[in-house]
């Protein structure tokens, strides 16, 4: 982008400015700081332009057009081509005494371009190759729109290109460079003007369509192109002339030295600009988690507001993505708008950001906040890309799987509680890059032990557990129940918090058992006496053995000795507390 220095000169409000020179941005970009001298507006900018210009040209005769032309309008898609001014068309680039093209005046000779022997006659910016029988037909007719006997329109019905802007261009060179009559490079004042121009008379029009068909039809990298065929030895070593159209280079140069008035153009996004012409407008994709689809784009309304047109710049930072960008832009006269398709590039799991910048590049202005104190419009666009959820039963580790043991208790010695904690492992740094994690359900799998009314847990649906927390819960175990072993078995559903790319992660198994002992070991019925009627229930679950049977009683109290069978170890033990009978 360039710097500008501007200062304000009461009372008309113009600002002049002096543009600094740019590096090189890419092969069709003039040499650093070529345009260092260019400062001011209007006819002091012109004048200096003028001897820029002049600084190391190389006047190429009007027949070395013939051999120069064919490099400088070559076809990119067949080097033995040339392309013809007006239509487009691709003939053979190989002079035939002008049978298949010749040379067209783009200013025309008999408007003041007469003497052959002078610069401007081939002056390589103005000359361009045509078909005869289309030069014929255009005769000295001037540029512009309305009646054909009376302008020529150069974009004729089928052409592939738009020559409205680049002829505006070639016509704001030709009046700047040869437009100085006590120059002693030129046989003729140049000038631009809406009327007055006629045979013997150096001027040229019509410049209002010039005007604006410059800000309807910016520098394309075609016409770049060509600007560095003229001046560049490296692309055209034979016939190189070692100026530049500055206009192709640095459009904004235009308005400051022909516009009507001071610049009144504002640029902004969203709904208003501040009082400087400044505004902002932030883009958000995300979060959205790895895996989901690309985030695309979405829509930025760049507008202009006030009658006069614009030249503009869009310089894209970071990891932002614009569908215009790139310097030279332009805006056209009165209120318009622009639809920046805006987006952001991404690499997988991260945090990315990035700014489009819009810098109102015109030269003068009619005050704070339009053209040159326009001040730079931004886009800030930022995306995030979030690592999928890891569940898990403890903090530092993977744990898909835990169990709590309660152990043995005595029968109705309370409630016992521990911890139990459903966790969001982080496994990105930052952790804010990790996404949140969802408990779904909490489910109670069946096993002959089961009893939920023995053993309950806190723990309940949780969603969005942030990565580097967790869920907080107890487990309980109810010593109040029949004596017995217990055990439940919970199945903890997890998933991706809801977000585009959300999967299901693993589930998480937690065993919760503890035993109950009666406190009179034998007391099968709990009536505080170890009698036949325990006897009853005991020899009942001898028969059956297994504590997993599901016909053994609930937390299968028979076995005293809490190694899951019922057998002759446990008979022992309750033939001690028969004879005992009363417990203690």
């Amino acid at each position: 982008m360039m710097s500008r220095r501007c200062v304000v000169a009461a009372p008309a409000a113009l600002v002049l400015c002096l543009v600094a020179g740019t590096a090189f941005a890419d092969p069709y970009d003039p040499p650093a700081n070529y345009y260092n001298a260019a400062t001011g507006t209007g006819t002091t900018l012109k004048a200096n332009l003028r001897t820029l210009l002049g600084v190391g040209f190389l006047s190429r005769s009007y027949g070395d057009s013939r051999f120069a032309l064919p490099v400088i309008d070559r076809d990119p898609n067949n080097a033995n081509n040339v392309i013809l001014v007006y239509n487009a068309q691709s003939v053979p680039g190989t002079w035939d005494a002008g049978i298949t093209w010749n040379r067209e005046h783009t200013w025309p000779q008999s408007y003041g371009n007469t003497a052959t022997s002078a610069p401007q006659y081939s002056d390589l910016h103005m000359l361009r190759p045509c078909n005869p029988s289309i030069n014929s037909s255009r005769g000295n007719d001037p540029y512009g729109e309305g009646s054909p006997s009376t302008f020529w329109d150069p974009t004729m019905a089928g052409s592939t290109i738009q020559y409205r802007g680049e002829m505006a261009r070639a016509m704001f060179y030709a009046a700047t460079r040869y437009g100085d009559a006590s120059g002693s490079i030129t046989t003729g004042n140049f000038l631009l003007t809406d009327s007055g121009w006629g045979t013997g008379i150096s001027k040229m029009g019509k410049l209002s369509d010039l005007l604006k068909w410059h800000f309807e039809n910016p520098v394309d990298d075609r016409e770049r192109l060509r600007n560095q065929r003229v001046y560049s030895q490296a692309l055209n070593p034979t016939y190189y002339q070692n100026n530049r159209n500055a206009y192709v280079d640095r459009p904004e140069f235009v308005w400051a030295i022909w516009g009507t008035q001071p610049n009144n153009s504002t640029l902004y996004v969203g709904g208003s600009a501040a009082s400087d012409g400044s505004s902002s407008q932030n883009v958000v994709f995300g979060p959205v988690i790895t895996g989901a689809p690309a985030f695309g784009t979405q829509n930025v309304t760049l507008n202009k507001s006030g009658f006069t047109p614009t030249t503009y710049d869009v310089t894209v930072t970071g990891a932002a993505t614009s569908s215009f960008s790139g310097p030279r832009k332009a805006f056209a006269y009165n209120p318009q708008f622009r639809t920046l398709a805006v987006g952001v590039t991404t690499s997988g799991v991260g945090s990315y950001s990035g700014t489009i910048t819009v810098d109102n590049t015109d030269l003068t202005t009619q005050g704070p906040g339009f053209g040159a104190a326009d001040a730079n419009d931004t886009i800030n666009v930022t995306g995030t890309i979030l690592d999928h959820a890891s569940p898990s039963l403890a903090a530092g580790s993977a744990v898909l799987n835990q169990t709590i043991d309660f152990g043995t208790v005595s029968r109705n010695t309370g409630t016992y509680t521990l911890s139990a904690n459903v966790y969001n492992r982080a496994v990105t740094f930052p952790p804010s890059l990790t996404c949140g994690l969802d408990a779904d359900s909490i489910g109670v799998a069946a096993t002959p032990l089961s009893s939920t009314s023995v053993i309950s847990t806190t723990l309940a649906p949780t969603l969005n557990i942030a990565a580097g927390s967790s869920l907080s819960g107890q487990v309980a175990f109810d010593s109040t129940q029949a004596a017995g072993t217990y055990q439940v078995v919970y199945t903890i559903a997890t998933s991706d918090q809801d977000l585009p790319g959300a999967i299901a992660r693993p589930s998480l198994t937690l065993t919760v058992l503890g035993t109950i002992q009666a406190s009179c070991p034998g007391d099968l019925n709990g009536d505080t006496l170890v009698d036949d009627s325990d006897f009853v229930i005991f020899a009942e679950a001898y028969q059956i053995l297994d504590c997993a049977d599901p016909a053994m009683p609930a937390g299968c109290p028979s076995d005293l000795n809490a190694d899951l069978i019922v057998d002759d170890s446990d008979f022992v033990l309750f033939a001690a507390a028969y004879e005992a009978l009363l417990c203690p």
